[in-house]
C-alpha cells in the first residue's frame, strides 16, 4: 500500500479530488490541507496507521474490526483537526477501495461515483459550519468498506438485518434534489439488478431504510402527492422509533447541536411542518421500514 506521503503529494490529486466529488472551493482547501500535512512526519504516520485499520475493513460488510477513527479528537487544534485528519486517511486510501470494485467487477463509473460522496460529505460540512472539513467520517467507513454504492438517485449498502440476520440493502436518500417516484423505482431496479450481479454471495432478501423520513408525522403534515410523502407510502413501518429532532433539523437545514428554531427559513412547507411540530413541544422519530425487493427483480 502506498504510504500517505506519496498519496498526499501526488501529481494528479486535483483530477482525483473531482473524481471523488469535491467542488471548487472544497479542492482548492483539500490542496492546500494535503501540502500541509504532507510536512508533518507525526501525522503522515498517524494517517498511515489508521488507514491500515481502514483497509483492513475492506470487504467486511458487519461493521466490527477496529475503528479506524477511534481516539482522533475533531476539536483539537492544527492541521488534521475539523477532520481533516480523517479526510486525508480516505483519501489516502482510495485505491485500495478501487481493486476491491475492479475485482468484483464493479464498472468504474460506479466506482468513482460510489465514492464520490466522500466530496459529498465535505460539501455537506461546509453547509453546515461554513469551513472545510469532515464532520461524518463515521459515515465513510461504510463506503470505503466497499458495502455502499450510489445508484441513481439512491445509495445502497450490504448489512445484515437486526432482526434476524438476513441480507438487506440499507438505502440511503443523499442531498442530490428531488425525490421523484421515477427516480426512486429507477435506483430499486438498479440496485437489485447490482447486487444480485456483483454480490451474489450476500443474496439482499429486502430494501430496508431507517430514517426521519419515514416518520408518520410527516406525511400528515405535506400534501399527499408530494414526493416525500410518496416515498414514505413504500415502506412498511416497524414498531421501533426512536426520538430524532436532531436528524430532521439537520437534514433539512443543515444544522447540528442547539438550534435557535427562530433562525430557520420557512420558505418550504417542509421547513414549516418541522420547525412547527418542535415548536408545539412534540418530537421527530426516526422509524424503521422494509419494501419487498422482489418486485423490482
Amino acid at each position: 500500500m502506498a504510504d500517505a506521503y506519496t498519496e498526499l503529494t501526488r501529481p494528479d490529486l486535483p483530477e482525483r479530488a473531482a473524481a471523488l466529488g469535491f467542488r471548487d472551493d472544497d479542492r482548492a482547501d483539500l490542496l492546500t490541507a494535503a501540502k500541509r500535512v504532507a510536512g508533518e512526519p507525526e501525522l503522515l504516520a498517524e494517517i498511515d496507521r489508521r488507514a491500515a485499520a481502514l483497509t483492513a475493513a475492506i470487504g467486511v460488510f458487519d461493521r466490527d474490526g477496529e475503528d479506524p477513527w477511534a481516539g482522533y479528537d475533531a476539536e483539537s487544534e492544527g492541521p488534521g483537526g475539523g477532520g481533516v485528519l480523517p479526510l486525508l486517511t480516505l483519501l489516502a486510501t482510495v485505491d485500495r477501495v478501487r481493486e476491491f470494485h475492479a475485482a468484483h467487477e464493479i464498472p468504474d463509473d460506479v466506482s468513482w461515483r460510489s465514492l464520490s460522496d466522500l466530496g459529498q460529505q465535505v460539501w455537506v460540512h461546509r453547509l453546515t459550519y461554513g469551513s472545510f472539513g469532515l464532520h461524518t467520517y463515521g459515515w465513510l467507513r461504510v463506503a470505503w468498506s466497499a458495502a455502499l454504492y450510489w445508484l441513481g438517485r439512491l445509495q445502497f449498502d450490504l448489512e445484515r438485518d437486526r432482526e434476524d440476520g438476513a441480507w438487506v440493502l440499507s438505502t440511503h436518500i443523499p442531498r442530490t434534489g428531488p425525490l421523484t417516484p421515477q427516480s426512486v423505482d429507477e435506483s430499486f431496479a438498479a440496485a437489485a439488478a447490482f447486487f444480485d450481479r456483483h454480490f451474489p454471495d450476500q443474496p439482499a432478501v429486502r430494501f430496508y431504510c431507517g430514517s426521519w423520513l419515514l416518520d408518520p408525522a410527516l406525511t400528515k403534515g405535506l400534501p399527499a402527492e408530494s414526493n416525500m410523502a410518496r416515498f414514505q407510502s413504500r415502506w412498511r413501518l416497524r414498531d421501533n422509533p426512536r426520538e430524532a429532532d436532531g436528524d430532521a433539523l439537520f437534514f433539512t437545514f443543515a444544522r447540528r447541536g442547539d438550534v435557535d428554531l427562530d433562525t430557520l427559513p420557512q420558505d418550504t412547507t417542509l421547513q414549516r411542518l418541522i420547525v412547527d411540530r418542535l415548536r408545539a413541544g412534540e418530537h421527530w422519530y426516526v422509524y424503521s421500514g422494509t419494501v419487498d425487493i422482489e418486485a423490482y427483480r
